[in-house]
């Protein structure tokens, strides 16, 4: 082993060992020095396999934030090009820095896409037993294979890695052997990688899919910018979405992880979280919805007959996030009222409500099961609602379907798609022709600076500005709810201030297609204020035409006859979604179609 590395491997080890947790607590990117680190490694690593022509090293410490799990992998292009599939030799540093282990490891995430978490396990876990008796020279070269390996990471990511390992060799920080060792150790996996390519057993087994690689993080992340490029990306795509639904939905997702997509059949609401999720490097997962849902054995999980324990399709999504913490992941409910979301939603709207603040800045939540489990089902017991997931629901509101109570409303943001333009067809078909990389948003860009006001620490002067500019309007709407017993609390007033606080940040986005502005707080009333009136008595009828006047003029309207005015010239304007020349346009002209209904129905809703 004549090979000499320019930096010494065990000096890098123990470096990373030393200052990683310090490092995740400073700016994420390529231009911070452990960064230099992994890459000298690398390459280092990369001459050392020069005479595999066909193996590539490979290292990742993130995207976007600093991982907790860092690690540095050999792909053969024969079996692998990415760690989340196939057979390969990984370096897999613990959470807490206290040492690193070489492993002969296998990827997990297509087998979990194809088969679900338990299976899944279980498969790995029968190949990792037939490779370890095709390769007895490792367990002779001090490698263990007792599945033990223990990353001091969460549950779930600690159960991920001991079925996908093979073998290991654990290094304690501060006992690194030398660089001949280590080498000598790596060539052993070598050797049983070499035995094991030349075979293939699971080859085809296991086809990756298509994926498209985000480009590298950014370390100068500017969400103005990238805004502008979510947007681009999505009319890339071919699909139309006015410029300030993207920055609305966006925001919301940001103040709060939970928004209820409303709208027509075919207006894009199941759409336009996986178009975000995809121009912005995370992850969406669709759950659709049965009618035959009447509690949560389908979202979380339910023991069976033999007593084991079956997740659900929303906890092993709230699972998969939480051991992928370096990706913003979205679980989007189709179809969220086929069935009744009180009863089988109980659980998560109730810890939606539950968040707390984590070191690293994101807010999650308590476990979501309130259940025994068995020891080996215990890792879903601990399973929440972590800060790298939105959970997203769409709806149609038709007489197939059920109502939102209240307690679901309050606890969600409002986003309605109900505007079409058929004209716009030719324009999108010619963005369409375009391409657009993908950028991957850092965890950051996702969480809220705060979800009580009480706790919001500096704000600027523009951030006290938006603050006393939603008090304001919200005490206006409050007397204006009083009659219909429909008042707000603070949870609805801190939402609202913080939707345009983040708001703020990408102002330039809340435009229409034509370059006109659309005013955050405009929407921001209609998405929580609106959804909640419903019915036709006279209180509802006095808090539906006041709205209306205060909306259009700031001054709340005192009869009928006031509001059959702006009515009848909503009308002759061809109905508009915008209500020009008003306070809040958008909010005004939602109130213009509640008020028609009352007036012909008897009866009104927000909904279509």
């Amino acid at each position: 082993m004549d090979y000499r590395p320019e930096q010494p491997i065990a000096a890098a080890f123990e470096r990373i060992l030393s200052e990683y947790q310090l490092a995740r607590f400073e700016p994420f990117g390529g231009e911070h020095y452990l960064w230099t680190v992994f890459e000298n490694l690398s390459n280092n690593f990369q001459v050392y396999a020069a005479s595999r022509p066909n193996l590539r090293v490979k290292w990742g410490v993130g995207k976007g934030n600093w991982a907790r799990v860092p690690w540095i992998a050999f792909l053969d292009k024969r079996e692998t090009s990415s760690p989340q599939y196939g057979v390969y030799p990984v370096y897999l540093f613990r959470e807490d820095m206290s040492g690193l282990y070489l492993t002969f490891n296998q990827g997990f995430k297509h087998l979990k896409a194809k088969h679900g978490t338990r299976e899944s396990r279980e498969i790995l876990r029968h190949r990792a037993r037939q490779l370890l008796a095709d390769s007895p020279q490792l367990k002779d070269a001090g490698f263990l294979a007792d599945g033990k390996i223990d990353l001091r990471t969460v549950s779930g990511a600690q159960m991920d890695s001991e079925a996908s390992t093979i073998v290991y060799k654990f290094y304690a920080k501060g006992e690194i052997p030398n660089d001949v060792e280590l080498l000598r150790d790596l060539e052993e996996v070598f050797l049983a990688y070499d035995d094991y390519l030349e075979r293939q057993p699971f080859r085809d087994l296991e086809t990756p899919e298509a994926t498209v690689t985000p480009d590298p993080p950014q370390s100068n992340f500017q969400i103005a910018s990238a805004i502008q490029e979510v947007v681009s990306y999505i009319a890339g795509r071919g699909f139309i979405y006015e410029p300030w639904q993207v920055a609305q939905y966006i925001t919301a997702i940001r103040t709060k992880p939970f928004v209820i997509l409303a709208g027509i059949t075919g207006s894009g609401k199941s759409k336009l979280p996986a178009l975000v999720a995809e121009a912005t490097g995370g992850e969406s997962k669709l759950v659709p919805v049965r009618p035959d849902w009447t509690d949560s054995a389908d979202v979380l999980g339910y023991t069976d007959l033999n007593g084991d324990f079956r997740p659900g399709a929303v906890l092993e999504i709230a699972h998969d996030a939480a051991t992928n913490t370096d990706q913003f992941w979205t679980c989007i409910i189709d179809e969220m009222n086929l069935a009744r979301v009180e009863q089988y939603f109980a659980e998560v709207l109730s810890r939606i409500e539950d968040r707390q603040r984590q070191e690293n800045g994101g807010y999650s939540t308590k476990p979501l099961l309130g259940q025994a489990l068995k020891e080996k089902d215990a890792e879903w017991g601990d399973v929440g609602i972590p800060s790298n997931l939105a959970i997203v629901g769409t709806v149609n509101m038709d007489e197939s379907a059920h109502g939102f109570s209240r307690k679901v409303l309050d606890r969600a943001f409002t986003i309605e798609l109900s505007e079409v333009d058929f004209s716009l067809w030719n324009s999108a078909a010619a963005r369409a022709q375009s391409t657009n990389s993908v950028s991957t948003w850092p965890l950051q860009a996702w969480r809220p600076r705060a979800i009580r006001l009480a706790e919001l620490a500096d704000p600027t002067d523009a951030e006290r500005s938006e603050i006393n500019r939603a008090i304001a309007a919200l005490e206006a709407v409050n007397t204006l709810l009083a009659p219909a017993q429909l008042k707000l609390g603070y949870r609805t007033g801190d939402e609202v201030a913080f939707f345009l606080i983040h708001a703020l940040q990408i102002s330039e986005a809340f435009v229409d297609s034509r370059g006109a502005k659309v005013d955050p707080l405009d929407l921001a009333l209609q998405m929580k204020i609106l959804p909640r009136i419903v019915g036709g008595s006279s209180a509802i009828r006095k808090c539906v035409f006041g709205l209306l006047g205060w909306a259009h003029t700031g001054v709340a309207f005192q009869s009928d006859d006031e509001a059959n005015s702006i009515l009848d010239s909503w009308e002759i304007a061809g109905r508009p979604q915008s209500l020009t020349d008003s306070q809040y346009p958008r909010f005004a002209a939602r109130l213009c179609l509640m008020w028609e209904r009352l007036e012909t129905d008897g009866y009104t809703s927000y909904w279509l």
